[in-house]
Order: structure tokens, then C-alpha cells, then sequence
């Protein structure tokens, strides 16, 4: 447990790179009245308050990574410390910790700090539930690396590589992570499983697993220790999943359950679907 004498800052960085294969500038995109990363940083900016008034934090800061100078511009117009990274880092991770060495170098960031990885495509993330994983770890100091599942009813999704599974022990700490349907409900798909991804559509009941949603929060000495001393591992590779390294290292990732459904935008159809949800909030 924390006391309320040692009180940790909170920093939410915002990776925002320009460059993306199925949305070409995507950070820029429109979204309704505002850009894609102007929406994150506002919904940044309503957390940041709530988590403000919380009496175990010192203070919060708002920081957008990114590789581009418009980007770099929208973020300092919406009072966001903005910050230049490398157009050639692997990953968010890689670009929140560039940033946050950056900001270290001019004022010291203590390793207990809680670095909070917010994804530029995700401008409806539940602020209930990223605040929930950061109180979790304000008061449990053994976490010192954390994200965020939903718990989905969905056999379709399952079975799609692009849905990132992790399963979970007692602890609530992950066991692993995987594009693979995991765990295998053998009641359901048979033991040897050679047909089932043709009949999937004759599977009468959805089949419930934790979807894995891609915010990161971490110690500030843990993201440091992530980049700079641990080396890719192979499940990492044969997956594409970063946390994976840690697991294959023997770390602990804690992992909260999110009440309310992650919505990232990653493609066309994702985009659409955004404009509908501005539509209503603007």
C-alpha cells in the first residue's frame, strides 16, 4: 500500500504517429469538428481532471509523442506538452519512453511515477476504466506493469487474428497472450479441432473470452527497464506482440477488466463508425 506522504505523479503520453498503412495520416484524420489525436488529447484532458482531485497523486501531466509537426502543433494548441520522436522507433512503447527521457532530462521523472500509454487512434477510450487500473496500481505498489481487458460473448471475434486474447491467473495477472483463440473450449470445438474454422457458424453458443485492449501502464523505472535491457523475444516475434517480451522475461503484467468496450480506429469502416459517434457528441 501507498500512504498518502509518498504520492506518485501520473504521466498520460499519447503516441501519435503519422505514418499508417490503412489510414494514411491518421492522427490528422477528421473526426466530426476535430482531428483524430484533438479528440484523444480531449478525452485526456477529462481524465486528467478526475484523476487530478485523487489525493494519492502529486500531479498529472499531459504529454503527445509523436513524429510530425503538424501533429506536434495540434497537441501544443490543445496546451498538451508536446514532444519530437523519431519517425523510426518499432512502437508506441518505444515512443512514449523517447518522450518521457526527453522530459527526465530537464526534470527528473522518480521510478515510481505511473506512465500511462493512451493509444492516438483511441478518442472514446473509457476514462471509468483507464482511471480504475491506475487506482489499482496507486494502491498496490507490487504492480509495476498493467493493461486492460473486456470480457466479450463473441465466437466471430474469437477466432479472429486480429483480436488479441490474453488469459489470466487468479491474481488477475496475465498468463499469456495470443492471436490464437485462447483458451480452447474443448466442450464446444471437439479435441482434436480440425474442423472448427469451418464451422464456426454452426457453433450454437458464443464463446467468452478476454479481449486484450492495447493501454499500457507502467512505473516509469519499468518502461525504462523494458526498452532499454530487455532484448525481443522470440514469442514476441512469432506473435507481433511487444508484452509478450515481458512475459517471456518472467514479468508480471496486471491486468484490470474494462466495463465498457474498447473502440480503436484502425481502418475505413472503423472511421465511419467514429463519424457517427461524434455526430452525437458534438
Amino acid at each position: 500500500m501507498l500512504n498518502s506522504n509518498n504520492k506518485n505523479s501520473v504521466y498520460i503520453v499519447i503516441p501519435a504517429r503519422f505514418a499508417s498503412t490503412r489510414l494514411p495520416g491518421k492522427p490528422l484524420l477528421k473526426i466530426g469538428k476535430h482531428s483524430m489525436i484533438a479528440r484523444v488529447i480531449q478525452q485526456a484532458q477529462l481524465f486528467l481532471n478526475r484523476l487530478s482531485q485523487n489525493n494519492l497523486i502529486k500531479d498529472v501531466h499531459l504529454v503527445v509523442a509523436t513524429d510530425h509537426e503538424e501533429i506536434l502543433s495540434e497537441a501544443k494548441k490543445l496546451n498538451a506538452i508536446a514532444v519530437l520522436t523519431d519517425s523510426n522507433l518499432k512502437n508506441g512503447t518505444e515512443r512514449v519512453y523517447s518522450a518521457l527521457k526527453k522530459i527526465h532530462n530537464e526534470k527528473p521523472i522518480s521510478n515510481q511515477d505511473i506512465i500511462l500509454n493512451i493509444q492516438g487512434d483511441e478518442p472514446f477510450f473509457s476514462i471509468d476504466d483507464v482511471e480504475n487500473l491506475i487506482i489499482q496500481m496507486l494502491h498496490k505498489s507490487e504492480i509495476s506493469m498493467g493493461t486492460l481487458a473486456f470480457k466479450r460473448k463473441n465466437t466471430q471475434m474469437f477466432f479472429e487474428s486480429s483480436v488479441v486474447k490474453v488469459v489470466c491467473d487468479k491474481n488477475q495477472n496475465a498468463l499469456y497472450f495470443s492471436r490464437s483463440p485462447i483458451p480452447y473450449p474443448k466442450e464446444l470445438l471437439g479435441a482434436s479441432g480440425n474442423s472448427w474454422l469451418e464451422n464456426i457458424k454452426d457453433i450454437k453458443k458464443e464463446i467468452t473470452f478476454l479481449h486484450h485492449v492495447g493501454v499500457y501502464a507502467f512505473r516509469f523505472q519499468t518502461i525504462c527497464q523494458f526498452v532499454e535491457n530487455l532484448l525481443n523475444s522470440e514469442l514476441e516475434f512469432l506473435e507481433s506482440l511487444e508484452q509478450l517480451r515481458a512475459l517471456e522475461a518472467g514479468w508480471k503484467i496486471y491486468v484490470s477488466e474494462a466495463q465498457n468496450e474498447p473502440f480503436g480506429i484502425d481502418t475505413p469502416e472503423d472511421l465511419e463508425k467514429a463519424q457517427i459517434i461524434a455526430q452525437k457528441l458534438d
